[in-house]
């Protein structure tokens, strides 16, 4: 049924908040005519942020609050829209199952799963609803569930496509499914399928409703849905640039009117691709990545391996990029968290805490190795795992970082991860995430830790039985609980490795893995995308006492990193030398001592031994100045500094991800028991 629209009219601005409040009899009045079909509807006229009115209509969909309006899609694409963001998330939330089928013979089940997104588009006046034939059967390894649905604008057709995004079941062997490049140009194999496989949905849905003339294409995802919109749109674009034939039909497709926005998505895209213009090129700046830093997933597929996305990132903010202003950003976001039905004493997406393993309990680590170590390190109870006290204001942006980073080394390249461990986690996930009694992501977790401490084990004398213990307890009930652990093995072997080069941070990112997988949760996303939307802002500050400021997103989150070994004193102060951010002080024979670290900063102080190591990180975008002191007992050594940066926003060329730089300063000593004193100023920013 369609959505009803009142006349009832406020005046709205980005800049003013909306004083004018709607008479409560009037919409008590509406209210009771319409709750009958589940949709609200009330038109108003703001100004956007391109001083353009939008005759936006307020709508409700199952509980959702909804801002539409035609003119989303009389601006540019390449113009960043606030308010087209937030719908789109919306969008791609209705394309993800609320539950999963009782059995894979319920067939009603599957053929019902597009209707909540018909919902959507019915209700923001779009019709001829067609999903995709994987959108409506079991999935299975290959298979990407995508619907759309039209709407008359003007002179153009414009097409909503929606990619399911979540609920994907047995497509999540896909998402890990690399290949070697040679059938995908390059680009993520699985994705790079599911994208074609998209396009050509598209023109025959195009076709089938003889859609002709200018058409516009607004397309979104979310995750794996969020991969595949950003390649579909990737390589639109480039048959866009290349003025290639895009439908069969008379319909045609312009670089201004394709519009594109993902949510926390992975990277397919990569620059090692023959047929396509490198990522960064303008010819994407029709596409939107929405991206939360502390997110662990679309740091995936590995930069190392070439891979990115296609267009322009744009960032969440976090504690770490926002420190001054972060409580009250905090506060604007749980205001939009809670008024979506979500209580926020579950909400833990901004809690990570660094641990460490002591020495003196190692033993213990082997003896009581089970799920309760976890606990008993958050509760405070005997625990293993003690509080990192040498590592200062990290987050889960920096820990999994080093272990993506030290993972991907140990790893090698892309042909030995297809080699050697793409086939065992794709049958892991196939046999795991089934759409029938399907595990849920802290308890894959569990598995996966159960998993890895299993091999821990068997490299340790005399511990067969217990690794062969946890095997059992991590997958009860099994018969094949051998036959995934073995297929796991080189990747388990590999994070052993991990474990060696970053105890710390690995143990750390398992401690914290609710927390960080919350960063992926849809509820917390459409949260922060309500609050960089004045719509929603407004609406709460004209009828509630408590005022909250809008939340813009970020143009950029990279990080500056500097490391360190035999140093083991330093001073990283602004680009006057006046003001200190991080402050560590150490002696010959000493142990180095951290004693500032700022907001926004971060210092990590390793100590192998007679040999320092320190990591320092710091936002780009400014000019420090950087002060230390190198010493060292050891009768030959090497002293040796390092930095580099990694940039995931634009720079002056609008390149993305594929800004990398880094120096190295060898300084080699023969004396015995040397002190090495060394000062330097170091400039280092972004540009």
């Amino acid at each position: 049924m369609k959505a009803q629209t009142t006349t009832t009219t406020i005046t709205n601005t980005e800049t003013t908040m909306a004083k004018t409040k709607v008479n409560t009899r009037i919409v008590a009045v509406i209210l009771s005519v319409i709750t009958a079909f589940s949709i609200t509807a009330v038109a108003f006229t703001s100004a956007s942020a391109a001083s353009v009115a939008d005759k936006v209509t307020m709508l409700k969909y199952k509980g959702d609050t909804i801002y539409y309006s035609d003119e989303y899609f009389k601006r540019p694409s390449s113009q960043y829209d606030p308010h087209l963001a937030t719908l789109s998330c919306i969008m791609t939330n209705y394309t993800v199952p609320l539950n999963s089928p009782k059995s894979v013979t319920d067939s009603n089940w599957y053929l019902s799963q597009p209707e909540r997104l018909n919902g959507f588009f019915n209700t923001i006046g779009f019709k001829d609803f067609k999903a995709n034939e994987d959108y409506t059967k079991r999935s299975a390894f290959d298979t990407i569930g995508v619907a759309a649905a039209q709407k008359k604008v003007g002179d153009y057709t414009v097409i909503g496509v929606g990619l399911r995004s979540g609920g994907y079941f047995r497509e999540w062997g896909n998402n890990v499914y690399l290949g070697d490049g040679t059938k995908s140009d390059y680009m993520h194999e699985g994705w790079y399928n599911a994208a074609n496989k998209t396009i050509k949905f598209l023109n025959d849905y195009i076709s089938a409703n003889n859609i002709n003339g200018k058409i516009k294409l607004w397309i979104a995802g979310f995750s794996r849905g969020g991969a595949t919109s950003n390649l579909t749109a990737g390589l639109l674009d480039n048959k866009i640039d290349k003025k290639e034939k895009i439908f069969t039909s008379g319909a045609t497709l312009t670089h201004d009117d394709l519009y594109a926005y993902t949510f926390e998505a992975p990277q397919g895209a990569n620059y090692n691709s023959k047929n396509v213009k490198l990522p960064g090129d303008q010819i994407y700046n029709n596409i939107w990545n929405i991206v939360n830093p502390n997110d662990l997933v679309p740091k995936v597929a590995m930069s190392e391996f070439g891979f990115t996305r296609f267009g322009t990132d744009k960032y969440i903010t976090t504690k770490f990029f926002d420190a001054k202003g972060f409580a009250d950003n905090r506060n604007t976001m749980k205001v939009m968290y809670e008024k979506n039905g979500h209580p926020w004493s579950g909400y833990s997406a901004d809690e990570f805490k660094m641990y460490n393993l002591p020495i003196k309990n190692a033993a213990s680590l082997i003896t009581k190795l089970s799920s309760s170590a976890t606990s008993d390190a958050k509760n405070g109870k005997n625990p293993i795992f003690e509080a990192d006290t040498k590592k200062i204001n990290y987050d889960s942006n920096i820990a999994t970082t080093l272990v993506l980073e030290e993972t991907t080394r140990n790893i090698g390249n892309r042909a030995n991860y297809c080699k050697y461990l793409q086939d065992g986690v794709s049958k892991f996930l196939l046999a795991f995430m089934s759409d029938v009694d399907a595990i849920k992501n802290e308890d894959l977790g569990k598995i996966a830790k159960n998993l890895f401490l299993s091999k821990l084990c068997s490299q340790l004398p005399g511990c067969k039985e217990k690794a062969d213990k946890l095997v059992k307890e991590a997958l009860p009930g099994n018969k094949d609980a051998y036959a995934i652990r073995d297929a796991l093995d080189p990747l388990l072997s590999i994070l052993v490795k991990v474990y060696i080069e970053r105890p710390n941070e690995l143990v750390s990112t398992m401690l914290n893995i609710s927390s960080v997988f919350q960063n992926h949760d849809f509820d917390v996303t459409i949260a922060h995308m309500e609050a960089q939307d004045n719509y929603y802002i407004d609406a709460h500050n004209s009828a509630n006492a408590n005022k909250i400021n809008i939340v813009p997103l970020r143009d950029c989150a990279d990080l500056g990193r500097v490391s360190f070994k035999d140093y083991n004193s330093l001073t990283l102060l602004d680009s006057t030398g006046k003001t200190e951010h991080i402050k560590v002080t150490g002696a010959k024979l000493e142990k180095s001592v951290i004693h500032k670290c700022d907001p926004g900063f971060a210092v990590g102080y390793y100590s192998y031994l007679t040999e320092d190591k320190m990591e320092i990180f710091m936002p780009v975008g400014q000019t420090y100045e950087m002060k230390t002191k190198a010493y060292s007992i050891k009768p030959k050594h090497t002293v040796w500094y390092k930095a580099f940066y990694q940039s995931a926003g634009p720079n002056k060329d609008h390149r993305y991800k594929d800004d990398r730089g880094h120096f190295e300063d060898w300084f080699y000593m023969n004396s015995d028991l040397m002190e090495q004193k060394l000062n330097m100023n170091y400039q280092f920013s972004h540009k």
